[in-house]
């Protein structure tokens, strides 16, 4: 099977780099400062309590070859780069281009750009940084978030099926969701407070643990938006995150202090916060804008973000 992996950050190279292990034959994409180092040190995965990286055979380029086929591409760059990437990303020969992507505002552009037929949103159960070359990683627990995977039309489709075996050979804990564009506008509604809060804050993860007052704001903010998706027929996806609707705010700022006080949300939500701040705007502003035009006033979210 011959994979491309559009963007080879920390989900691009986790991805590909365990993809790669099945036997696959993968190919990175990679520009600028990325690809000069995967060219020149390979890739190197290292997941969290590991002693020390792998080192695993992929291809490397910096352009798609119009000739080659692939029978799934990984798109795994940020939202804010997305439009621009498009046009690119429609030259690919491919029949299956998983978007694997932050989208709180729908499929309609990628669908102009590419085609009905070949998008396949997505969002990946994983995270980590670049040191040195090295990617850490972390794959997030199965009760909290899988790899999450399904078509526009909710079904369930022998190509969904494929990705998915693909997916779990990779040692990757995978879901299917019958309604994708419900499940990535609620994984939005949490991950913008999540994030922001780190702003807000002014430190990381172990700083906001010890701050009252910014826990607080962010369990208003959550409440509030899972509020939106159910008053507004959107929907929460999957149900399990209701808890964000019905938890006691005093529960909720208790668990809270513990989570931002771990390793895990160092990896999984400080990391990424910090190094994608301008993709944290643009979610959060989509989402914020998606409330508005249903009716909805975020106001506790918006004591929360910085457009």
């Amino acid at each position: 099977m011959n994979v491309l992996i559009y963007g080879s950050g920390v989900i691009g190279s986790t991805y590909g780099g365990l993809i790669a292990k099945t036997g696959c034959n993968v190919t990175l994409y990679a520009r600028n400062k990325r690809y000069i180092e995967l060219c020149e040190r390979g890739l190197l995965i290292q997941k969290n309590g590991q002693s020390k990286p792998e080192k695993i055979p992929v291809g490397v380029t910096s352009e798609i070859q119009s000739g080659n086929y692939y029978d799934f591409v990984f798109v795994t760059i940020r939202k804010d780069q997305v439009q621009e990437s498009l046009s690119e990303i429609a030259q690919i020969n491919s029949k299956n281009i998983v978007f694997m992507i932050n989208n709180p505002s729908g499929y309609s552009e990628w669908i102009n750009a590419i085609g009905l037929e070949k998008v396949i949103p997505a969002f990946p159960g994983s995270g980590g940084k670049i040191e040195n070359g090295v990617v850490f990683y972390e794959l997030v627990n199965k009760i909290i978030q899988p790899t999450t995977i399904g078509e526009l039309s909710g079904k369930i489709t022998p190509r969904i099926k494929e990705l998915k075996t693909l997916l779990s050979k990779s040692k990757f804990h995978v879901s299917i969701s019958e309604n994708m564009d419900s499940w990535q506008k609620t994984h939005v509604a949490m991950v913008a407070p999540m994030g922001n809060v780190i702003y807000l804050d002014g430190g990381n993860n172990y700083t906001v643990s010890k701050n009252s007052e910014v826990i607080r704001q962010m369990n208003l903010a959550l409440r509030e938006n899972f509020v939106f998706l159910h008053k507004s027929g959107i929907g929460i996806e999957p149900n399990k995150l209701v808890f964000f609707r019905f938890c006691p705010l005093w529960l909720l700022n208790i668990l809270m202090k513990y989570v931002y006080n771990t390793k895990w949300a160092e990896t999984v939500i400080c990391n990424h916060a910090l190094n994608a701040k301008h993709e944290m705007r643009v979610i959060s502003k989509e989402f914020f804008e998606l409330a508005k035009s249903k009716g909805f006033n975020l106001k506790e979210f918006e004591k929360l973000i910085h457009f």
